[in-house]
């Protein structure tokens, strides 16, 4: 099975993780450090490819093979763990399920070919049983649920050095160093506090954490990605990559290129790419009668329990909050959205909506990409076409 290539596919149920999703396949959510597909690559030491991808998606991810081939397809909504890859090893056709889940199953390259079209795999007999519950996404909010057990199970296979690296200034206070995991390039500058008594913290290359900034493992900061003087970061935080976080932040996952550079509090929440949060903004996770957070399930429009206490905002790719934005318990915005003014705001709000605090009106699709690129060519990067195709498609379709 190790030779074997990995085929990353998505099943019906993960629909339910949109709004992340509609600019993503499951594989590139960012759950600890690494993405879904990256901690499956890592985790069984072979290449991956992406299975089926929605038609908007094409031409921005990775196609798949572009030949028939036998390979290991995997669930995206699914984590390795130790009990789960020991269950893929022992059953020699790579077989597991979990309740009606296919977690994994082994295709021949004809299996593989009718796999492809058929968009996930059909495996053959009932497989191994993954008993227990393995860590899986049923939804956004599990994100951020199971990022400190992720960053807790990154910095044991990751292989980086642990130790007092040669970014790490003298000054900077660090209680356990060897659970501190430094990449080379990465900076700890003076005065920062590092406690890694509760859990790993890992610091990828080119990260920066600025002098005074206090953190709390278990925490991961990306590739490039800066933690703002004097900020506060609480365990179960994942900085993405080229992304800057300030003020007080707990359980919260940010993805690439998204900033909360300023003062303000957010707490178990998940933040797409692109993301800006204005000075100030504040994400509530805790409700005032201390009861179980509801929230809309995106593809049905219904509103559900999460069965957690602590639920704060689920934010896709491209929005943005003014100064002083308050967002309350169990927000979900779609893609493209700007939230400004004072009071809450709905706890549901669409894609490429405009948030005012006396109306609500949609934000035009060319205005809104030529906001989009203006942003990302302060970072270096390009509107490509299949982009703008993409965000095209989600403004036309019926799910936003």
């Amino acid at each position: 099975m190790k030779h074997l290539p990995l085929i990353l596919f998505e099943d019906a149920a993960a629909a339910h993780l949109e709004p992340l999703t509609l600019t993503r396949p499951v594989h590139d959510l960012r759950v600890g450090l690494l993405t879904i597909r990256e901690r499956w690559t890592l985790a069984l030491g072979a290449r991956s490819a992406s299975g089926p991808l929605r038609p908007h998606l094409r031409g921005l991810f990775d196609p798949p093979p572009q030949r028939p081939l036998a390979a290991i397809w995997i669930n995206a909504r699914y984590l390795p763990t130790p009990t789960l890859l020991a269950a893929l090893r022992k059953d020699k056709s790579g077989h597991a399920r979990h309740g009606d889940d296919v977690v994994a199953a082994y295709g021949t390259a004809a299996e593989s070919a009718a796999w492809m079209e058929r968009g996930q795999p059909l495996p053959r007999g009932r497989g191994r049983r993954v008993g227990g519950e393995p860590p899986r996404l049923m939804h956004p909010w599990d994100i951020c649920r199971l990022a400190a057990g992720e960053i807790t199970a990154e910095a044991a296979v990751i292989g980086w050095p642990a130790g007092r690296g040669v970014g790490l200034s003298p000054t900077a206070i660090v209680d356990r160093p060897e659970r501190l995991f430094m990449r080379a390039g990465a900076v700890v500058e003076p005065g920062a506090v590092l406690v890694t008594e509760d859990g790993p913290i890992l610091l990828d290359e080119g990260a920066r954490v600025m002098a005074g900034a206090m953190i709390r493992g278990p925490v991961a900061v990306g590739r490039d990605a800066t933690v703002r003087m004097g900020a506060r970061l609480y365990g179960g935080t994942v900085v993405g990559p080229r992304s800057k976080v300030g003020g007080e932040v707990a359980a919260t996952v940010f993805h690439s290129c998204s900033n909360k550079a300023h003062e303000g509090y957010v707490g178990n929440s998940v933040f797409g790419q692109w993301v800006n949060l204005g000075a100030d903004t504040t994400a509530s996770n805790l409700k005032m009668t201390y009861g179980t957070v509801k929230m809309l399930d995106w593809p049905t429009g219904v509103e559900v329990d999460t069965g957690e206490q602590f639920v704060g905002t689920i934010m896709a790719d491209h929005c943005k909050t003014g100064i002083n934005t308050m967002l309350n318990t169990g927000t979900i915005c779609g893609v493209s959205s700007i939230i400004l003014g004072a009071g809450f705001p709905a706890r549901a709000i669409g894609s490429f909506k405009w948030v005012q605090p006396w109306a609500v009106t949609d934000y035009r699709l060319e205005k809104a990409l030529v906001d989009m690129e203006r942003m990302m060519a302060r970072r270096g990067v390009a509107l490509a076409p299949a982009y703008r195709r993409m965000m095209t498609s989600i403004y036309e379709s019926g799910r936003r």
